[in-house]
């Protein structure tokens, strides 16, 4: 299984599992100051772009809530074990055994009737977290039936009852999720996935940065590992969404379709869903329907010759066509995602430490929504605000209206060093959102793994301080009783 990660091909990365953003600062005195400048900048703007997409986007809070959901699911299996149960998890997991595992191989099939079925509803959460991801292959066997929609359904209707209220909108109680048409597109063949979609916006995205000023005074060579990037695995959406469309499209028009592929409506976020069709919930689908469109005369079409960025009504307005020719729908936030109105907020340690990112990553949600509210293409093309006088006001961090929420708050820069904007957290509140991102981490690996906790997720510089490393270990010890955690 891919790791669920989002990343440029320089090793930059925005880890979804701990949602630090691993970037490192421009390189001091570099040689070339002005190709290291704009290297960077590709780097950077590939990887901000995947904030703002995974966040600013309906499939985005969905992934998120379902990861929350399960975080705290396996949090509250954990905690109503007593000494003898947990001991013999300690025991079974050194043997070789995990607790929730699947098809009833785990230790929670001998720990009675309610760990079960929490096991089971666990393992849906997961599974389609995964597969809608695409960190899991969707795979359909030969006669094109799927056992995977009662699993989604299930996993769909816990996460929306479990943060109605929170998040979500309230569920009616005659209202159930439910996941129908849960059938292949393509005779089974699955030939891209949600995380290429991610990738495939952040490589047009960079894109931009050769437009304008910018050819003329940088190396050539940044050119050219762009488009040999392009022509690679990330570039795989651009050129099933041409042989779709069936005809040559611009970079604008591709991100277009990936901004609706991104936004489906979704139960608990938008009124009156309550059921939806697989195809209209699936990304890669709702991509290729979308790309099918383009095909008709008097489609939608923008070229970048015309206006570096489509109008706000062009964009819009092709998201109602393809509605009106597929009956699939684009997705909107109904709900109140966030009570927050400050990233300090966020970090109160009065919050148990599997609520405070799901909680800081709502915040920028509910931002970044009205953000698309505001202007679509702030998010559907982000891209082209690093070169037309709309991003100016990306570049003012002092200033009282700075839009902090577009960029990931939580780094990991030179060197593995954890990093924070001063301006927004003081140290304490840094760390105690560390605090929460490193114990909320830990639980796939405490009830689906195997071994010593991970540590790829987590700043480097974190495992040189001992100290540091036996404080964090102790809350998960103090927390679950089990002595698992990160070695020394």
């Amino acid at each position: 299984m891919v790791p669920p990660s989002l990343h440029s091909i320089n090793g930059a990365q925005l880890n979804l599992r701990s949602q630090l953003l691993f970037l490192d600062h421009m390189r001091e005195k570099p040689r070339d100051p002005v190709t290291s400048l704009m290297s960077w900048n590709l780097i950077h703007t590939h990887e901000t772009s995947h904030w703002v997409r995974f966040h600013g986007s309906t499939i985005g809070v969905l992934l998120t809530l379902l990861r929350a959901t399960r975080d705290s699911l396996a949090d509250y299996a954990l905690r109503i074990l007593d000494k003898k149960d947990l001991t013999l998890v300690e025991d079974a997991r050194s043997a070789g055994r995990k607790l929730f595992d699947h098809p009833a191989k785990g230790t929670a099939h001998e720990l009675g009737r309610e760990i079960i079925e929490l096991s089971k509803t666990w393992i849906s959460l997961h599974h389609t977290y995964s597969i809608l991801l695409g960190v899991k292959d969707l795979t359909w066997p030969r006669t094109g039936v799927n056992d995977d929609q009662p699993s989604v359904s299930h996993a769909l209707n816990t996460t929306w009852e479990q943060w109605q209220h929170k998040g979500m909108l309230a569920r009616p109680a005659t209202e159930r999720d439910y996941v129908h048409n849960f059938v292949p597109l393509l005779n089974g063949k699955e030939p891209i996935t949600t995380r290429l979609l991610f990738e495939c916006a952040g490589l047009l995205d960079e894109g931009y940065h050769f437009r304008g000023p910018y050819p003329q005074i940088m190396d050539q060579s940044l050119s050219y590992i762009w488009k040999e990037t392009l022509s690679g695995e990330y570039g795989e959406p651009y050129r099933i969404a041409e042989r779709m469309a069936g005809r040559r499209l611009s970079h604008s028009e591709v991100l277009a379709l990936i901004d609706f592929a991104l936004n489906p409506p979704l139960p608990g976020l938008q009124k009156g869903i309550a059921s939806i069709d697989w195809r209209e919930l699936y990304p890669p689908y709702r991509f290729m329907f979308a790309a099918m469109t383009l095909r008709d005369q008097g489609a939608y079409a923008h070229s970048e010759s015309d206006a570096v960025r489509p109008s706000v009504e062009q964009v819009t307005s092709f998201h109602e066509a393809v509605t009106r020719k597929t009956d699939i729908r684009m997705g909107t936030i109904e709900a109140n995602l966030s009570s927050d109105a400050t990233l300090r907020q966020t970090a109160s340690p009065r919050r148990h430490f599997v609520e405070r990112i799901p909680r800081m990553t709502m915040l920028f949600s509910s931002l970044l929504n009205q953000e698309r509210i505001n202007d679509v293409r702030s998010v559907s093309h982000f891209g082209s605000l690093m070169i037309t006088p709309d991003g100016i006001r990306l570049l003012r961090p002092e200033a009282d209206e700075y839009p902090w929420w577009f960029f990931p708050p939580l780094r990991v820069v030179n060197n593995g060093v954890y990093g924070w904007p001063e301006a927004r957290l003081n140290i304490d509140e840094a760390t105690d959102l560390f605090d929460g991102l490193a114990v909320s981490s830990a639980y796939d690996e405490i009830v689906h793994g195997l071994g010593p906790l991970e540590k790829d997720h987590l700043p480097a510089d974190f495992f040189r301080n001992a100290e540091e490393v036996r404080a964090v270990n102790a809350i998960l010890h103090s927390l679950l009783g089990l002595n698992i955690g990160w070695s020394i």
